[in-house]
């Protein structure tokens, strides 16, 4: 994209961030009006310019920045840098922090309101809104550490050298509830999730569970980074390199998949039943085929968690091992681990868990040949 093209790019975005905070919807266009720089003013039926230094002009900048900042999804994490689901997550949150703005003072607020014209009560307010909304404490805390960075964007000479004309710290905390305790399946759910899926399916659980794959890890796996022996990737969101021996019978579903499919070295292992990428940008299959195996068997979202419930179960059979060591945890979870988070998995089994754990256990040391089901047109497909 040369200069101009990127030019142009922002110039829509910035007119269609303050159209979508006024509630209008702008189409393209190609006349002249259109062509004006958003932030000189926006068409007549909105009644408002996007005045320098305010909410949205400072919001820009800080998008911007961002945006600049995020890396190649693929590519090891780097210092400075950010993912893209990151910027995504930013760009909602200061949407979301706009949108209350316009509600507290009316449309077009955020087009002509100062940072500096913030109020304590108005931040206050905010994160009350968040927290009576049932967000949990940790989204609640990046959402109001995006509006922090606003302020502090503000004080840029760009946007006026704007400050607060009181203290950020001194402000009243409210936190967001907190965090649900971790729930495995039952042996009787997983068994019944198995039977009722096909061989690829069979293949996702076992290796989400054998190598503690999520969604995102499973739909960048391709044929020869993972054989009988073991397996040596790097984490997609983290960065961080994992190694270790494949599981007996993680291997045994991956080759009869790899084997049966006709798929060959570098082709993704897994794919949905169009052939599209399990993970594309923002549209998750894995997620979406476990709900609707989660509902084949009878269960819901109430009774059973999502398809991340597998890694975690992975992680307590591992750390649960008595020759585990904190670097061999480091190494399956793909990140850095903290004592917190050795004490959620390097300890003994809690006596409700230790059949369901004992029977993957066993089952991931198993290199039996595997029952084929794949015949059964109920197999739910993902």
């Amino acid at each position: 994209m040369n200069q101009t093209d990127k030019a142009e790019a922002e110039r829509r975005y910035s007119k269609w961030l303050a159209g979508y905070l006024n509630g209008q919807v702008i189409p393209a266009s190609s006349d002249d009006t259109a062509r004006k720089p958003a932030t000189e003013r926006l068409p007549a039926s909105f009644g408002v310019a996007i005045r320098s230094g305010s909410l949205i002009d400072v919001a820009n900048g800080f998008l911007d920045f961002q945006e600049s900042r995020v890396r190649d999804p693929d590519s090891p994490r780097a210092s400075g840098t950010i993912h893209p689901d990151v910027f995504r997550y930013r760009t909602h949150y200061v949407r979301e922090f706009l949108k209350f703005i316009n509600s507290q003072h009316g449309r077009g607020a955020a087009a002509r309101l100062r940072v500096s014209n913030l109020t304590m009560q108005e931040v206050e307010a905010y994160n009350r809104n968040l927290v009576e909304r049932g967000l949990s404490a940790a989204t609640v805390t990046h959402a109001m550490q995006v509006v922090r960075q606003l302020v502090i964007r503000a004080g840029r000479p760009e946007h006026g050298q704007q400050v607060l004309s009181w203290n950020w710290d001194s402000r009243d905390h409210f936190s967001g509830r907190a965090k649900r305790a971790r729930s495995l399946p039952t042996l009787n759910q997983l068994q019944r999730m198995l039977v009722a899926t096909d061989l690829q399916g069979r293949a996702m659980i076992w290796t989400a569970i054998g190598l503690g794959f999520g969604a995102r890890d499973l739909s960048k796996v391709r044929v020869g980074l993972i054989d009988a022996e073991g397996y040596d990737l790097r984490r997609s969101k983290t960065g961080i390199a994992r190694y270790g021996k494949t599981p007996p019978r993680v291997w045994v579903y991956l080759d009869r998949l790899i084997r049966t499919s006709g798929k060959s070295t570098g082709d993704l292992v897994f794919r949905s039943a169009t052939g599209l990428p399990l993970v594309s940008g923002r549209v998750d299959r894995v997620n979406t085929w476990w709900g609707g195996l989660r509902e084949k068997i009878g269960e819901s979202k109430d009774t059973m968690s999502g398809f991340y419930v597998l890694r975690h179960l992975g992680a307590t059979e591992y750390g649960s091992r008595p020759s585990c060591s904190l670097s061999e945890m480091r190494s399956w979870l793909g990140h850095a681990t903290s004592s917190a988070m050795a004490d959620v998995y390097m300890r003994p089994v809690a006596p409700e868990h230790r059949e369901l754990v004992l029977w993957v256990r066993d089952q991931l040391a198993s290199a039996d040949e595997v029952e084929d089901r794949d015949s059964n047109p109920a197999s739910q497909k993902v």
